[in-house]
């Protein structure tokens, strides 16, 4: 794939922004000084409107051709030369790019104004080399129409000038930097600022409607962080500030600009009013972010293959943040659980992408970002080798890296470079085997085989130098039948690793030809006395994962929610369904998950035990189980509350709060209700379009509302491509995939995705689809008979 670095060297760019809110237009000036390297030059330049292009003060002639400014000039090579160019262009709606947000505090409509530049949509907002080895310093000088605004930015402000009609921000230079990592914030905010150890100041900003409780646990978390990180690393954090901000509307979890990190507020934003689990999230998250300022920002990959080489990083040294400044929240088991588990599933599937993936079109960089193997996978193996050369040893390695690469661009190579006087094996032979090529091994009788979902297997291999079994390795053990029956035996001896390991183990298994699903049916009874949350967390995936053998209101459904009732029945009378004083976060989060299985299989007890706690002042509810007696209260006064959840949901500021309302409403059974969620679908004024997917998912989980979401879906694809960015589109493909259960609906989808794969943004998205929905309707076509027997032959048919 040409690269527009071959043509021109940028070095400096001196950006000028006047951006008017009330009419959506911008109009810019860069300046961009650098060298040239042929003797025309290319810049990326998408949905601007270009007004004049200077090369060292004189006029040029330039043309488009798609999102590329060719200017036409004989240049020599080496030649320092100057840039300018006049364009305009309009605020963007679909969270790239720079584009507009809106929020409502007391009765009044505010817009803001903010960037999204990863992976490649700084181009949309000025002309540029938008390729992460073009780094280059920044001046960025801001001017909006309303005085009132706030304006920041990655660096501090060097000058402030207001008038009656406008204000004018002039920002320090940034450091050398990819151009995605350029950004901008413009409206009325609130903030809190602190400073850490090291003398960096740290704020975080939110929208004027949320409570300022909400931003003293963040502040504290970053501030917290950078110190982790300062001094793990050994180089300090380079910035003299480091912003924080909760965007309304935002198309990822965060976004780790250099010196001004942006979120979605359900990301950022926690005080008291925010359950421990929801904490959690938000801290992994941060650190996720900070993480970044030094892989990504510090040291950039040299082009989108290596995109690992930020978020595999990223998502490994989160835990091991968190873990260090929030030890009470015990993350890495949430790692295990999530992470681990997400990469085992998806990369079990053929066709799968590897996590270092050559990119030959820029509409392939949005599809890299795929959270199960990008960074879940990719933090597993960074985690392994972690592992195999011990932290202390790692660590050295990295400052190693960080010290020869710093404001440059590197490669995985440079990476095991560095690494490899830290360890006592070839890291690069090793590491690459794990990087480039998909999949992983199931191990049995020591010999490997690649494990698919399929039951199929190629001739890959993996280097494992020593196998274990703890959650370290990214492999499945098969253990013989003794084997597994000794582990049975032998429960209490296991570790919480060991544990979680025989579960994932034995539920990926279950879904090839390898182990029959009524395996799990009699193996999960065992765990009856567990009291491990990370440990239930796989018990509820399993079961989960079961739910599709169960076709809605059949007898074999309700026998099912008996089944999952009398599962959890000893830890639900243990914990019981309040919080008590002083208990271990383990139980605090144990209910959570405890009760929401009780909601899901009809627990008439629980679910009216909780019920009674309802009020509608949602501050007095007890926080860690808020959640759960809001959806108590709507499964048994579904026609009470729907109106009022869904006017509190189009009301109230906090976040957690309103994405909890919005998952419970579209669980509605009711046609009218149905009606009203599927008309949502289309009015992003009431749900944003960040959440608009996960509504989408929702209503098709919900078998009352899946047939008309389904009509919605396949209606609406052109709706869908406006309001969703590039990095959303094929998770609609993806979602929509999930909920195939039958033949009929697969063939439907098939219909209007095939046609689809022609396009280089979807022709991975659409060969997984064809091979996970195969897989699982054949498993359910085999499997199936024998679970709905199992509950039949154990009592389940009886009242």
């Amino acid at each position: 794939m040409e690269q527009l670095l071959d043509f021109f060297r940028p070095e400096h760019y001196q950006l000028k922004l006047q951006i008017d809110k009330d009419s959506e237009q911008v109009e810019g000036v860069v300046i961009i000084t650098g060298l040239s390297c042929a003797s025309t030059i290319k810049l990326h330049a998408k949905e601007l409107d270009i007004h004049s292009v200077q090369i060292d003060d004189k006029a040029v002639d330039y043309t488009r051709k798609d999102d590329i400014l060719l200017i036409g000039a004989q240049l020599k090579k080496d030649q320092s030369i100057s840039i300018a160019v006049k364009y305009s262009f309009t605020l963007n709606h679909n969270m790239e790019g720079a584009y507009l947000s809106t929020y409502r505090h007391k009765g009044k409509k505010y817009k803001i104004v903010t960037t999204q530049f990863e992976s490649h949509y700084a181009r949309q907002c000025f002309p540029c080399i938008d390729e992460p080895a073009a780094k280059a310093t920044f001046d960025l000088e801001i001017t909006t129409t309303d005085p009132a605004d706030t304006i920041i930015s990655n660096m501090p402000a060097q000058s402030e000038t207001s008038t009656a009609t406008a204000k004018t921000v002039v920002f320090s230079t940034t450091p050398r930097m990819s151009t995605y990592l350029l950004a901008f914030c413009i409206g009325q905010f609130q903030s809190k600022t602190t400073v850490n150890k090291h003398g960096v100041q740290i704020t975080t900003y939110a929208m004027l409607n949320q409570s300022p409780t909400m931003l003293d646990f963040p502040n504290q978390v970053a501030a917290d962080a950078l110190d982790f990180y300062d001094d793990l690393f050994q180089i300090k954090y380079p910035l003299p500030k480091l912003d924080q901000i909760a965007i309304p509307d935002f198309e990822a979890g965060a976004m780790e600009n250099w010196g001004l990190v942006t979120y979605r507020e359900s990301c950022l934003l926690a005080d008291e009013q925010t359950s421990i689990i929801n904490k959690s999230g938000i801290a992994t998250v941060i650190t996720h972010e900070l993480s970044h300022q030094w892989f990504g920002n510090l040291v950039t990959m040299e082009w989108w293959d290596n995109l690992w080489l930020n978020e595999s990083f990223a998502s490994v040294m989160q835990y091991l943040a968190a873990d260090a400044i929030c030890p009470e929240f015990q993350v890495w088991q949430e790692f295990f659980t999530g992470d681990c588990f997400a990469a085992l599933h998806r990369d079990a599937l053929q066709g799968v992408q590897a996590v270092q993936q050559p990119v030959q079109d820029p509409a392939e960089i949005a599809t890299l970002f795929d959270g199960a193997i990008v960074y879940a996978k990719g933090a597993r193996l960074i985690l392994m080798l972690m592992r195999l050369m011990g932290q202390e040893q790692f660590i050295k390695g990295l400052t190693s890296y960080f010290k020869k690469h710093q404001y440059a661009n590197a490669t995985g190579d440079d990476l095991w470079a560095a690494l490899q006087p830290h360890a006592n094996f070839q890291v690069k032979e090793f590491m690459d085997a794990w990087i480039s090529q998909p999949g992983y091994p199931v191990l049995a009788g020591g010999k490997q085989q690649r494990f698919l979902l399929s039951g199929e297997t190629d001739d890959s291999k993996w280097p494992l130098p020593e196998v274990k079994d703890d959650m370290s390795g990214h492999y499945l053990i098969n253990l013989s039948k003794a084997e597994f029956q000794a582990a049975l035996k032998n429960f209490g001896q296991l570790d919480l690793e060991q544990r979680l390991r025989l579960l994932l183990d034995r539920e990926l298994l279950a879904k090839t030809p390898l182990v029959p699903s009524i395996s799990l049916m009699e193996l999960l009874p065992q765990f009856k006395s567990e009291s491990s949350d990370p440990v239930w967390s796989i018990i509820g995936t399993v079961l989960n994962d079961l739910k599709i053998f169960f076709i809605p209101e059949t007898p074999a459904w309700r026998q099912y929610k008996k089944y999952v009732r009398t599962m959890i029945s000893e830890q639900a009378e243990r914990i019981g369904i309040q919080p008590k004083d002083n208990e271990d976060v383990n139980d605090t989060k144990l209910r959570s998950t405890i009760n929401g299985f009780a909601r899901y299989a009809e627990d008439s007890d629980i679910l009216q035990q909780l019920a009674e706690l309802y009020q509608e002042d949602y501050a007095k509810l007890p926080v860690e189980v808020r959640d759960d007696i809001l959806d108590a209260k709507f499964r048994v006064s579904q026609e009470e509350v729907f109106d009022k959840y869904l006017e509190c949901y189009q009301q109230i500021a906090n976040p957690s709060i309103r994405a909890n309302l919005l998952g419970i409403i579209t669980g509605a059974k009711q046609p009218a209700h149905i009606n009203q969620l599927i008309k949502l679908l289309e009015q992003p004024e009431i749900v944003r379009p960040q959440d608009h997917a996960t509504l989408l998912l929702d209503l098709l989980y919900n078998y009352k509302s899946k047939p008309q979401a389904l009509d919605w879906f396949y209606g609406h694809w052109d709706y869908i491509n406006q309001i969703a960015g590039d990095k959303s589109m094929d998770d609609y493909l993806r979602i929509v995939a999930s909920s195939v259960r039958n033949t009929e609906e697969a063939e439907r989808f098939f219909r209007f995705a095939d046609p689809l794969a022609d396009q280089p943004a979807f022709k991975r998205s659409v060969a997984m689809a064809h091979t996970s929905i195969a897989i699982r309707l054949k498993l359910i076509q085999d499997d199936a008979p024998a679970v709905h027997k199992y509950l039949e032959d154990h009592g389940y048919s009886r009242d």
